[in-house]
């Protein structure tokens, strides 16, 4: 299904009821036609003398209609950034960004009200190959600590930022860098910090043949 805002604005009001305890003030709630995101909340953080994030505030949820999703999983995209929202508004620390706390919560809401949260949404195949732009990719191909491949998209003006953090991560043992305008890496957001994503070593192979590698 391709959500409306009236509709999400009626689920936000039942999930708050049901799911949050009708704890969650009514925010925006607005549709994107981004592909690097399924769901999202945006907010400016709010921090205590220390510079500790306490709360937030001009809270925004973005939903996006270029993911034809069955009706549950929008539903489940929107309660998942709710649990983002709740988060924040009560101040509480997590231990990352899908850490302790929200898996708690998740938990919770799939065991109390029959949902199928996850951390991610899983894109089909055809979602994937969907997007054919042609444009730049600059992108870390990493060798990890067990064994797995990742790769990292990164923002051009992150590039040495990222390659920093690569250098002193436990995590990863290896790093190659590389540019390509193959439309297959559009699959991967572009990243302003070291993330990574596994991938398959035989399916990204083919896509590095004609990569560009950067020194």
């Amino acid at each position: 299904m391709i959500p409306t805002v009236e509709y999400l604005e009626e689920r936000f009001d039942s999930f708050n009821a049901s799911c949050f305890e009708g704890a969650l003030p009514r925010i925006p709630i607005k549709l994107s036609r981004a592909r690097t995101f399924v769901g999202r909340l945006q907010y400016k953080p709010v921090r205590n003398w220390r510079g500790k994030v306490v709360g937030g505030e001009n809270f925004v949820i973005r939903i996006s209609t270029k993911f034809d999703l069955p009706e549950a999983e929008t539903e489940d995209t929107l309660i998942h950034e709710m649990i983002h929202y709740w988060i924040v508004l009560n101040g509480l620390q997590d231990s990352s960004t899908h850490g302790r706390i929200f898996r708690a919560k998740m938990k919770e809401i799939n065991e109390l009200h029959g949902r199928h949260l996850t951390i991610s949404h899983r894109s089909t195949p055809e979602e994937l190959d969907h997007d054919t732009r042609v444009r730049d990719h600059y992108f870390c191909v990493s060798k990890l600590a067990d064994g797995r491949t990742a790769i990292t998209v990164a923002a051009r003006t992150r590039i040495r930022s990222i390659q920093r953090q690569f250098r002193w991560s436990p995590t990863v043992r290896s790093t190659a860098w590389y540019h390509s305008r193959d439309p297959w890496f559009n699959r991967f957001p572009r990243c302003r910090s070291p993330k990574l994503f596994p991938v398959d070593p035989a399916a990204l192979q083919p896509h590095l043949e004609g990569a560009e590698t950067l020194a």
